[in-house]
């Protein structure tokens, strides 16, 4: 009689991604790369190593978790993990058998990540930039190449990520029937003229902790827009908060005596520009108050973003106070 003995199947892990960066990173520096997601992955990583090893402390480690469909980002410093982050602004947009693209990005404070064009989350620096000499990418994944840039401005607008145009008029044709996705990204194609007001309509979420709304320059996240007006309704301390960003820093916040939204409730939010200060209605009733702090005509680009939904967006032209005064009393939420 023969001993017939059987050995397990030796299953070999596929090797990290590893190389060095060709220069310190700074500021505006880009680490672009393309991949495809294997069919039998779970999870992978891309770390941010200062060092040469897998033992090195990892400045950043963003993990995109397939099954879980999140993007947990973290910090390993002498072999201890920090505080894990899960939230992103994006749905996940990672799946097996797909092509994929990261985009990593530097900034003065934290770093940036896109998936697939579309701007996910950031990561605030734990250990300095100086000290990451290396890129390492492991898991069940192939990565086809890896481009070094800088750039200017972030996200890269394309295709895919191309802000919405707010429709502009006298109120005759205004659409009734879109729905946005938030975060919204919206150009004003004829900037906020004085008279003017910017309707939005939308619904607040069942369980909320804030949202904003920003009038700026521009629609980028990064080099950090200019924001002559920032609106701020935060639920935990039921305060309607208005401030600016201006000369690279917030001013001093205002914040109003009444608290105009509720959990699960829909809104109608009128900003009307006047000749030195912003006029900010909620449902018909005067909410707010906030004067200009500094320029307010290049203002192109509204930001929306939060525990909010977003229906209708509209800037309305030429507003007199006549008018005004008979729209906002018979201004009532509209159902979404």
């Amino acid at each position: 009689c023969v001993e017939l003995k059987y050995k397990h199947p030796v299953i070999l892990e596929k090797p990290p991604h590893i190389e060095d960066l060709p220069a310190p990173l700074k500021a505006g520096s880009c680490i672009r790369f393309n991949g495809y997601v294997r069919p039998e992955c779970t999870r992978f990583a891309v770390n941010l190593l200062c060092g040469k090893t897998k033992e090195s402390d990892i400045a950043v480690h963003i993990n995109p978790r397939i099954s879980q469909r999140h993007v947990v980002r973290n910090t390993r410093i002498q072999g201890k993990w920090g505080d894990e982050e899960t939230t992103s602004i994006a749905k996940f947009d990672l799946h097996r058998n797909k092509k994929f693209a990261i985009d990593i990005v530097v900034t003065e404070s934290e770093f940036l990540v896109s998936i697939n064009g579309k701007h996910v989350c950031a990561f605030v620096f734990r250990l300095p930039i100086s000290k990451i000499t290396t890129l390492m990418v492991d898991g069940e994944v192939d990565v086809e190449d890896v481009q070094y840039t800088k750039l200017e401005i972030y996200p890269h607008i394309g295709p895919q990520n191309a802000p919405y145009v707010v429709p502009t008029g006298d109120g005759q044709n205004k659409d009734t029937v879109q729905q946005l996705d938030v975060p919204v990204t919206a150009t004003l194609p004829k900037g906020f003229q004085k008279n003017w007001q910017l309707e939005i309509c939308g619904r607040v979420k069942i369980l909320p902790s804030a949202f904003y709304i920003n009038l700026q320059k521009g629609s980028q996240l990064w080099p950090h827009p200019i924001i002559p007006l920032h609106l701020n309704p935060r639920f935990n301390t039921l305060a309607f908060v208005r401030n600016a960003w201006l000369g690279g820093k917030w001013g001093k916040e205002e914040c109003s005596p009444a608290f105009p939204f509720g959990p699960g409730e829909t809104f109608n939010v009128a900003i009307r520009k006047n000749d030195d200060h912003f006029s900010v209605w909620v449902d018909g009733k005067l909410a707010g108050e906030f004067k200009f702090r500094g320029p307010v005509d290049q203002i192109d680009s509204l930001y929306i973003h939060g525990d909010v939904g977003v229906k209708t967006l509209y800037m309305r032209e030429h507003i007199d106070d006549k008018y005004f005064s008979k729209s906002q009393e018979n201004l009532k939420p509209m159902p979404l």
